[in-house]
Order: C-alpha cells, then structure tokens, then sequence
C-alpha cells in the first residue's frame, strides 16, 4: 500500500498548490516498490521474463589490429597482429508461462461462474444483481485478474456501472489511491496516463465531492482541463439539447480496491519469481548447446601447423565445424574423422521437473499432468484440488468485500453473497451416483445434480415428463416406472 502521502498532506496544502502536490504524488508512485514490482509481475504474466531478457552469450571473436614495430634501420613499419576476443551475443531465449496460466486459473476457478447476490430463487435477488450493471460478472474477472497481477485493482462506480482502473497500466500510466492516516481507508484517488514521453499527462483525481480532469501544458506544469463536477448528474433532454437539473454524490468515495490477498501484495512474489528464472535459464541454455552440437565437425589428425595456425581453427570452430590434432602419435598418414556432440539433458530434464512441481505447490495451483487418465474417482480429483480451493478461499475474501463495498455505494447492506466455483468431475461416475440415490431423489433433483445437463434445460425436461406421465395416466397403460417396477417383481 501506498503511504508516501497521505490524505492528511493533501488536507494540509492550499487549493493553489495542490496541482504542484500531485506531480510529486505521481512520480513519488512510480519509484515505489509497488509500483515497480507491479510491472515486473505483469511482465512475467506477459511471458516478458526479466532474467531471460537479459541473457548474453560471450563467444570468441576473431580481430586485426595494425601495429608498428622497429625495423632494422631504425625505422618503424606497420604489421597486421591477430588475435582473440569474447564478445556478448544474444543467445536462444526460451520464455515461459507459468504465471499466466496460474493466475487465469484460479480467477476462472474462483469467478468463472460469476457472483451470485441474495436468494437466486427470488426477484429481489435477481433485482439487486441487475442494479450492478449488465456485465458486472465480466467487469469482476477482469478487475480479479489484475488484483493478482498487480495486488490490487480499483472498481469506479460511475452512476450505474463499475469501470475497472488498474494500479499499474504501464510506466506512464496507473492510479494510486491517498488513505486515511487514521482508519487507512482511501479517501482521494489519482488516475494518470499519457501516451507516450512526449505526450501530455492526464490526470482524473477522484475526490468526495467531484473529479476533476488536469493535463500538463507546453512547460510541463499540470493545469486544470476540466472543471470539478459531481458523480451524479441528472440530465433533462428535449428538442433544445440537453440541461443539468440536478447534481448529487455519493455517501463516500466511489473507488472500491480489490485486493489480491489480505497483504495487498502481488502473487508474483520472490519464491515464484525465483524458480520461474531459472526454469527459463535452464530451458535456455539447453537449446544454445543444442545451437551448437546440431552439426557434424571433423578431427584431422596428422595435419601439420604451427599453434597460431591451430588456434585460428579453434576459433573458426563455431562457423567451420572442424578441430585439428597436429599428430596421433602413431606415425599414420592423415586422417579426417567425422564426430557429433552428445548433449547431456537427463540432468537439466530433472531440475525442470523438480522445478515445474515447486512453482505449482507454492502458488497452490493445480497441476492438470497429476489428475490425467480416464480412471481418476471423484475422490482423486477433489483431493488434488484441495490446495486450489484454499487459495480461493483466501482470494474470496477479497473479493467478497469488493462486492460489498460496491452494494454499499447504491444502497443495498448484504450478507448473501456467494460465487460458484468451476470444478472438475469423473462425470461417469456421478451419473452412477443419481442412478443409486434415483429411488431417494425427486426428477428435479435428479436433473440438477446430472453434469451432462444445462441448469435452463431443466425447466423445458420438467414440463416434457410431466406431459408425458399425463398421457399415461389419461391412456390408463402403465407408466414406465411401474413396468420397471413390474419387471423386477416388486410390488408397487
């Protein structure tokens, strides 16, 4: 959380030079460790890995230089000298995903089937959901995504919809929020922005009473571009264009934060980031040596030179594919022998394995390799999701109290508030299940519990059998229940 100002200081300062407090905000924002470790981390979920960005080879260099040296009647003469030098390459960068696939795993995992606000069986439930906008479920999982990304991310309530504001947009742009010193709660938000270094800045400042719109000018000083106005305006049209006929706000500050975690830290911490670089330094390295071995190169055995000339070939290895062995020791005439490199990658498969595993079982995501195979049991399944579960468990508070805030802000106090999670199940065996309960379950039940059929398909499947145990009863046949029951010998 940002604490280098604070509401308190931008209370203390007059009108006149709060424009002047904002540019220090703004830049003292960027050079924060949130700020900072906000970008790394979507880097990383952009598969922009820093480690691998900054991979170099170093390899051998052949170069010329003229020299002057003293000739025997006293005067200097110019001579060409060879050498070696190591020179930085860019070698194979090979980046990697795991932060991307985690974090869109457990957003899906968590809001993938949206929130569900009150009794979902009752008009004033279904009321309430409609008051938060058409797509609030869509507008949750973006502002879920980036809260784990960046550690928080801000919800606007503008008049009858949420717009969500990301902390971090990229190194120009992002917002930051100035608490209360007493009750830590956010009481100004700063919103920036600008295209590029030679573009103007924007800034949106939210405060209680209104926002206000300011951009720098030609010298750089921030000046007001649009006047402050409240978050509410109600708009009369007619034939004659439009009028303001009244304004209003809100009981507090229309931003929500929602929150990656009860730290407000990202998930993209040190233990994640750590074997994420070296996972993609191994796999790296692996394919330069591959770069390197993927060639045949030729011993020459018995070939005279001197070392300079030897040295040359070494040099020339890389481009030529050939060593030479100025003698076998045998006495033999000269010989060429055809080699290829044998790449060691038992060792580096190990550590990725290892490593893939560790990244896994500390972000407490689900390895969809462990859960693989028709035979798995619902049992097997719920156990490898355990750690999953957890970690949602802690991400729904966040996101519960998200919620709650933005109900708050038109009104509405609720406790009911809850959000069904995806999940994964040997669907074989669940059909089995409702076949041994058939005789403890009604249809409905029975409808609801089968994974093969849609919850808004059960309306159009009750009114069939219903029709249809009519049309037995009105022919006076037996029903298919009843022949079943008949088949079997029990009495009915």
């Amino acid at each position: 959380m940002y604490t280098d100002h604070t509401y308190q200081d931008w209370e203390a300062i007059s009108v006149a030079e709060r424009h002047k407090l904002l540019m220090k905000i703004i830049e003292s924002y960027k050079t924060s460790l949130d700020f900072r470790a906000a970008l790394i981390a979507q880097k990383y979920f952009l598969s922009e890995n820093d480690a691998v960005s900054r991979k170099k080879l170093l390899k051998p260099q052949r170069f010329e230089t003229r020299v002057k040296v003293p000739a025997p009647d006293g005067s200097e003469t110019e001579v060409t000298k060879t050498g070696l030098r190591e020179v930085e390459i860019e070698g194979n960068r090979v980046y990697s995903s795991f932060f991307f696939r985690i974090v869109t795993q457990e957003n899906q995992h968590l809001l993938g089937n949206g929130v569900s606000i009150g009794d979902s069986k009752s008009d004033d439930g279904e009321s309430i959901k409609a008051r938060l906008g058409i797509g609030f479920d869509t507008t949750l999982q973006q502002l879920g995504e980036k809260a784990m990304i960046h550690g928080v991310c801000w919800g606007y309530w503008n008049h009858d919809h949420i717009e969500p504001i990301e902390a971090v947009k990229d190194i120009n742009s992002g917002f930051v929020a100035l608490v209360d010193e007493e009750t830590s709660a956010p009481r100004l938000g700063v919103q920036f922005w600008r295209l590029s270094e030679k573009r103007p800045l924007y800034v949106r400042l939210f405060e209680e009473d209104g926002m206000t719109v300011y951009r720098t000018n030609a010298d750089g000083e921030l000046i007001e571009y649009r006047a402050k106005r409240p978050y509410v305006l109600r708009i009369a049209r007619d034939a004659a264009g439009e009028q303001v006929i009244g304004t209003s706000n809100y009981s507090s500050l229309p931003l929500v934060p929602l929150y990656a975690n009860p730290e407000k830290r990202s998930e993209f911490n040190n233990a994640i980031r750590s074997k994420v670089d070296a996972y993609d330094r191994i796999s790296s390295d692996f394919v330069d040596n591959l770069d390197r071995a993927n060639d045949i190169y030729w011993v020459l055995n018995n070939f005279g030179g001197n070392t300079a000339e030897i040295a040359e070939m070494i040099e020339q290895i890389q481009r030529i594919r050939a060593v030479v062995n100025v003698s076998d020791g045998m006495g033999g005439g000269s010989t060429a022998e055809p080699h290829t490199f044998e790449v060691p990658y038992a060792a580096r498969q190990t550590a990725l394995d290892i490593l893939e595993k560790q990244i896994y079982e500390d972000m407490m995501a689900l390895n969809t390799k462990e859960i693989t195979g028709g035979s798995l049991t619902n049992v097997a399944i719920k156990a490898s999701m355990t750690n999953l579960n957890l970690k949602c468990d802690r991400f729904e508070w966040q996101v519960f109290a998200f919620v709650q805030s933005v109900l708050r802000l038109i009104g509405v106090q609720m406790e009911k508030i809850s959000f069904v999670r995806q999940t994964l199940v040997n669907q074989t065996e669940v059909v089995q299940d409702i076949a041994t309960m058939r005789d403890y379950i009604d249809d409905e039940t029975a409808l609801r519990l089968n994974p093969y059929i849609n919850e808004d398909e059960i309306p159009e499947i009750m009114e069939r059998m219903a029709t249809q145990q009519h049309a037995e009863a009105y022919s006076g046949q037996p029903s298919i229940e009843e022949l079943d029951r008949l088949a079997k010998g029990v009495d009915a």
